[in-house]
């Protein structure tokens, strides 16, 4: 049964029939911070590791699949009626909502048209800031005026795996939001420097921070309480779940079209109000065209043509957005990896290398780096290892000796495995894509580096 087909000239996979049976995912942001999101909306976003720098909650292998999400709401203010830019949660029927998704590389379109309401989410993370942009533009395809109300959503996670999962009694009192300026700001106690913020046009109609308040009692996403009556409570505080809850509402012509950015980033609500000055429309599009530029120079660097157009188009464009993404994520984030373990597989992080020398040469270079520190003296490698732990200050926003035993990784000494656990091909794949680096890059003086075993002294002169 066909659900998509891929467009060339775009470089873009396009779902047009939503009810996939298998999630379609992309990712998106190439720097510290990542959104994972599949063809419904459901997903999450980290910055920078996928366990202890969570943004956004994700209930793996939970019912209904994939929740939750970055979904944005709609309601007609006339008759009450409600539906969702992405297909899920609402889920209305699709021969009554037309959704289509465009998957790019490093964005992605959700499209909808219900009730004469045309909606389209483009959500992206531009070049350099740790923020992810929801760009909707809103379209009245009726013949008479409409006044609509649009909620988005999303729900904060207590940003490390092992207190989300299994130290719930820790999360629910630690955790704290609060709305000014039309910025929803989220901290945890126990990591105050760390914050997130969920931001909107700051002509805001409402607003909730606390995820029971905006979803109701017995309830869920698919008919929270907020949307249905039409208004948010302005729920904040101190304990409990937490999310972002927007409302906006939107008066419109027949024909108009109303254009409004969501933001979702890591940093306080200063960083989020001066998030919003840049990523006007008008900065949208510059981060979009910025991006396109960007896999632009990568698809340059390597180009084939072949008799087949799959082969053709696998190879320029989505064979070049998996190695890329496999070298700068790990594969540790994922629908199936969802950072309960993390870090880097020693055999893959150098099969990434070998095949994104060419394309990403500065992020290939720290991995072969990272792999030759997770070397061990007897001369294998340690098979799964997070390089933070051989950083001196593991958390480098932290201030000056703060150490949290329940989020930051243990000390390397409890990690090292002996030879007997090890993988015997695991230092082989090294030793290749080092060549492969140095065949396509010419870093000679990569070769002159000392660096030390996993179980040397780092101050010692013993290296690898």
């Amino acid at each position: 049964m066909r659900h998509g087909y891929f467009d060339t000239e775009r470089d873009e996979y396009v779902i047009d029939r939503v009810d996939t049976p298998a999630s379609w995912t992309n990712y998106l942001g190439v720097n510290d911070y990542c959104a994972i999101l599949n063809q419904t909306g459901g997903g999450y976003s980290f910055y920078r590791s996928a366990e202890r720098g969570r943004v956004t909650r994700f209930r793996a292998n939970g019912l209904p699949q994939d929740y939750p999400g970055h979904w944005l709401y709609l309601r007609d203010d006339d008759d009450g009626d409600y539906w969702s830019a992405t297909w899920q949660p609402i889920g209305k029927p699709l021969d009554q909502a037309r959704h289509r998704v465009r998957h790019g590389l490093s964005y992605s379109v959700f499209e909808c048209r219900y009730a004469d309401i045309e909606v389209s989410q483009r959500v992206l993370v531009p070049l350099g800031d740790p923020v992810e942009l929801w760009d909707v533009t809103v379209t009245n395809r009726s013949e008479r005026p409409r006044r609509l109300s649009l909620f988005g959503y999303v729900e904060f996670s207590f940003h490390s795996i092992q207190i989300d999962n299994q130290n719930l009694q820790m999360s629910l009192y630690a955790a704290g939001s609060s709305q000014a300026a039309g910025v929803i700001e989220y901290d945890f106690h126990y990591e105050p420097w760390t914050y997130h913020y969920f931001a909107g046009p700051p002509n805001l109609a409402g607003f909730d921070c606390r995820r029971e308040a905006f979803v109701g009692d017995y309830r869920s996403e698919a008919n929270p309480v907020a949307v249905e009556r039409g208004a948010c409570s302005g729920s904040a505080g101190t304990t409990g779940n937490h999310c972002g809850g927007l409302q906006h509402r939107v008066e419109l012509a027949s024909g108009e079209s109303r254009r409004l950015v969501y933001l979702l980033g890591h940093g306080d609500r200063a960083a989020g109000i001066t998030a919003r000055a840049k990523y006007t429309p008008e900065g949208v599009d510059q981060a979009a065209a910025q991006l396109r530029a960007y896999w632009a120079d990568k698809q340059s660097r390597l180009k084939v043509a072949t008799p087949s157009w799959a082969m053709t188009a696998l190879t320029n464009a989505w064979t070049l957005l998996q190695l890329e993404t496999c070298v700068v994520w790990s594969r540790f984030a994922s629908f199936v990896e969802v950072g309960g373990r993390t870090g880097l597989g020693y055999r893959d992080t150098a099969q990434d290398a070998m095949a994104a020398a060419h394309s990403h040469p500065d992020k290939v270079r720290q991995r072969l780096w990272e792999l030759l520190r997770g070397q061990m003296s007897a001369g294998y490698g340690l098979h799964l290892f997070d390089p933070l732990l051989f950083q001196e200050n593991r958390r480098p926003e932290a201030p000056a000796g703060v150490r949290l035993p329940t989020v930051l990784p243990e000390s390397a000494a409890d990690q090292l495995h002996g030879l007997q656990d090890a993988c015997s091909d695991d230092h082989l794949w090294l030793v290749g894509a080092v060549v492969a680096y140095l065949k396509e890059t010419g870093d000679l003086a990569f070769l002159d580096q000392v660096v030390p075993f996993a179980d040397s002294d780092p101050e010692g002169d013993s290296g690898s």
